[in-house]
């Protein structure tokens, strides 16, 4: 983030990637130098459509809301861009509220449409910047931490801002408390996908780099505090590191585990998964208070 190059060891993850801090800025980083390129880390997928996929995601559809009316509270209509829009699914759903959509993803986005209210884009920023126009919302969800140059990108944005309009961040909380518990099998630290984590003082500080200010912080995001704690879990006791996760997404990385296999993982996360999101709730919200939740979710404007 800031160009620095003296740099202190924080611990190794459980993938065998060096999680380390830069001594200038303080900003924790990945050691991924042995990485995979993004091309590979990043392939693209097309959901399936059975009768359980539908209801995984028609069941997660309550945090897509929550997202939502986050937004809506910040700008209740309008243009909006989700920068790293995966499958399009934040997008398409603002779309359905009446806000003109455009989901934009360099990598793992399947199909690239155009429907009412709705574009989805496969493409860099660079190659479609110029031709996109402004925004009164950019929202990037968990997306600034796989971003070499967060900076550089988040100037861009700012570019793309009409006037009187807002970004929404939200990223993993290096400080939170899931953090200090699994620490290298932390499931939001995420090497070598996560090549930034980031703590409330440096997510401040990279967004100032990038001309924006913070406006609000919004402490409590079950979405993320849940899913950390139970795929953190369930992975000390599961052979196939964050199975619930990747079933939910759909994006074929299970391709590999024979049908037994996922019959066994899928009833073991259903079974342990019940009795994890009950505890998480309560536990995150006493996160949120202490600010150590999982997510770091702020609203900024530029500066």
């Amino acid at each position: 983030m800031c160009g620095g190059k003296d740099m202190a060891a924080e611990f190794k993850s459980t993938a065998g990637y060096d999680i380390v801090r830069c001594r200038d800025c303080r900003l924790v980083f990945t050691d991924a130098r042995t990485a995979p390129p993004p091309s590979e880390l990043y392939p693209p997928f097309e959901q399936s459509d059975t009768a359980a996929q539908r209801s995984a995601r028609s069941a997660l559809s309550l945090f897509t809301l929550q997202r939502a009316k986050l937004v809506e509270a910040a700008k209740s209509s309008g243009r909006l861009l989700d920068y790293g829009a995966g499958a399009g699914q934040f997008a398409r759903f603002m779309a359905g509220r009446g806000f003109e959509s455009v989901g934009l993803e360099p990598y793992s986005l399947g199909t690239t449409l155009e429907e009412p209210n709705l574009r989805l884009v496969r493409a860099p920023l660079a190659q479609v910047k110029d031709s996109l126009g402004k925004f009164d919302v950019i929202t990037m969800w968990h997306v600034l931490e796989h971003l070499e140059h967060p900076v550089e990108l988040l100037t861009q944005l700012r570019s793309m801002l009409a006037p009187g309009g807002v970004l929404v961040v939200s990223v993993p909380n290096f400080a939170s408390w899931q953090s200090e518990v699994f620490k290298g099998g932390w499931f939001h630290l995420d090497p070598p996908r996560h090549l930034l984590q980031f703590e409330p003082a440096t997510l401040e500080d990279c967004l100032r780099r990038s001309g924006f200010a913070v406006t609000q912080q919004v402490p409590f995001l079950p979405e993320y505090g849940t899913s950390g704690w139970i795929q953190s879990a369930l992975n000390r006791v599961l052979p196939h590191q964050n199975f619930l996760y990747e079933w939910v997404k759909d994006r074929g990385a299970l391709s590999s585990m024979s049908m037994a296999e996922r019959a066994l993982h899928f009833a073991a996360s259903v079974a342990g998964s019940v009795p994890l999101f009950a505890a998480s709730i309560p536990v995150e919200f006493m996160a949120a208070q202490s600010n150590k939740a999982a997510a770091l979710t702020v609203v900024a404007t530029p500066s």
